[in-house]
């Protein structure tokens, strides 16, 4: 979709929907920024500009704050509760038009290079708790992310964990926390060791670039706080961390990065909202390649997605994780897990049905 085709009124829709499905009761501050925009067509054309098949309002706001985290003096920045330190000043709207008009070139320039590509490192909550589990201690594995933008959720044997009603373990300036909304947390074996961390993606973010870096922090709402820093503490642990990114997006892309992991290593592969993306038979390709790959490896299969997305219907709905694993050569898929977008809250499952 060319945005710049649509009519203003359609425009307008895509920043209203953003403000009342993904910003209310979530980022006051986007949702009364998106509700202006809405209502301005100057700036609807301006935003217009993003790459085909991006959300554009997330692309919009996410270049505006970009530029504002390179020029943390502007006077508008201010006013952005990740430069300023505060939640409670209400931004003067006509300020932002007149940033938006002085620097439309710039903003354009990164709406046609840039793709939202959000790191929700949150997700390990319930990706350790999973993979390291299944593994007796002492055993080495690698793991591949699928579709891993900057590589963040591959290390999550580097974060600390709280899980509110629950329990509490590992040092780390990144803190991971999770409501446990029921059944009973994975047994974790802290000593299973990670050998090699891949990450696959159509446009990997190698952070030691500070351009990349600030993008990511950039696509973080300004009023999510504890988000922005708890990224910016993950960015430098990512930065000396052995990751290997590899940029692709085919099937055939996947298959080969996987086949050149270590044959008599078990491999561990997930993906976390990346399906929905694919058509439905690029899906079905996905999967048989996947099976493909287990007769030749001993492969563990993680996916999380919404319901609808996945191969089998488990009966709810909603985010749901689960756990795909190949014992003898035979193909077994269970639910684990049941969760929202940023793991916020996790049920356990751990059950067949």
């Amino acid at each position: 979709m060319d945005y710049r085709y649509l009519s203003t009124a359609d425009q307008k829709a895509w920043f209203v929907r953003f403000a009342e499905k993904e910003c209310a009761g979530v980022s006051p501050f986007y949702e009364s920024l998106a509700r202006a925009v809405a209502a301005k067509p100057e700036l609807l054309e301006l935003a217009a500009h993003c790459r085909k098949g991006q959300p554009m309002p997330n692309l919009f706001f996410a270049a505006v704050h970009y530029l504002l985290l390179a020029d943390p003096q502007h006077e508008l920045a201010a006013y952005y509760p990740s430069l300023n330190g505060f939640t409670d000043r209400s931004l003067p709207f006509e300020l932002f038009i007149t940033f938006c008009r002085e620097h439309a070139p710039a903003i354009i320039r990164i709406e046609q290079e840039r793709i939202v590509q959000t790191n929700a490192i949150n997700r390990a909550a319930y990706l350790l708790p999973i993979i390291l589990s299944l593994f007796s201690k002492g055993t080495s594995i690698n793991i591949v992310d699928i579709g891993t933008s900057a590589g963040l959720t591959l290390n999550f044997d580097h974060y600390a964990y709280r899980y509110r009603n629950g329990k509490s373990f590992g040092r780390s300036p990144v803190l991971i926390e999770s409501e446990l909304r029921g059944g009973a947390l994975p047994k974790i074996q802290p000593s299973v060791r990670i050998n090699r961390k891949t990450g696959i993606d159509q446009n990997p973010l190698d952070l030691t670039v500070p351009a990349n870096a600030r993008w990511l922090q950039a696509l973080i709402w300004p009023d999510r706080r504890e988000r922005f820093e708890r990224i910016e503490k993950a960015i430098e642990l990512a930065k000396t961390a052995r990751i290997e990114l590899i940029k692709g997006q085919s099937i055939d892309d996947f298959r080969r990065v996987l086949l050149a992991q270590e044959a008599e290593m078990p491999l561990v592969v997930y993906h976390t909202h990346v399906l929905y993306q694919f058509p439905p038979e690029e899906r079905t390709a996905f999967w048989k390649m996947l099976d493909e790959v287990a007769t030749q490896r001993q492969l563990y299969y993680i996916a999380a997605e919404a319901a609808s997305v996945l191969p089998r219907d488990y009966g709810k709905k909603g985010i749901l994780v689960t756990l795909t694993t190949y014992p003898e050569g035979q193909k077994e898929s269970r639910l684990v897990a049941e969760t929202d977008g940023h793991a916020n809250w996790i049920r356990w499952t751990l059950t067949d049905d």
